[in-house]
């Protein structure tokens, strides 16, 4: 996909988002409890990855093309390739424990607060795996 077409489809999923959103929020009171939250936990996935997508074209651009080389070349590195999936691994296992805990802490509260605590899961998905990239690559 060309680096034109990939920011203009984040900035309309970035729009979409907030369209979303907004919707959600003026119809609250039409539109039952559960499906609002589904609603408004959609449309901030979707901005969440619009507003990523455009960070990082943003970035790409004010990169010479010998930094873009040198970025392909380290991305297909084994050394590399081994301690991401290392970290991901690790991460996986902390993060399913987390989900498990999550849904049975949800369960024994009757708590429909589901959508929120996940998104601190995904947080701290993201976390162990940064925390794990940094220990493997240490030990590598």
């Amino acid at each position: 996909m060309k680096p034109k077409s990939r920011l203009t489809l984040a900035v309309l999923g970035l729009v979409s988002s907030v369209s979303v959103i907004t919707a959600a929020l003026a119809l609250g009171n039409h539109i039952p409890g559960q499906l609002n939250s589904l609603i408004t936990g959609l449309g901030g996935a979707l901005g969440g990855i619009s507003v990523t997508a455009i960070l990082l074209e943003l970035a790409d651009r004010k990169r010479t093309p010998e930094q873009r080389k040198e970025l392909a070349r380290g991305e297909h590195d084994e050394r590399n390739i081994a301690i991401r999936e290392k970290a991901a691994m690790s991460s996986w296992y902390w993060t399913l424990g987390l989900l498990w805990g999550l849904f049975v802490l949800c369960l024994l509260l009757h708590q429909t607060r589901y959508i929120a605590l996940s998104s601190i899961v995904i947080v701290l998905h993201c976390l162990f795996y940064l925390m794990n990239i940094c220990r493997w690559t240490k030990k590598m």
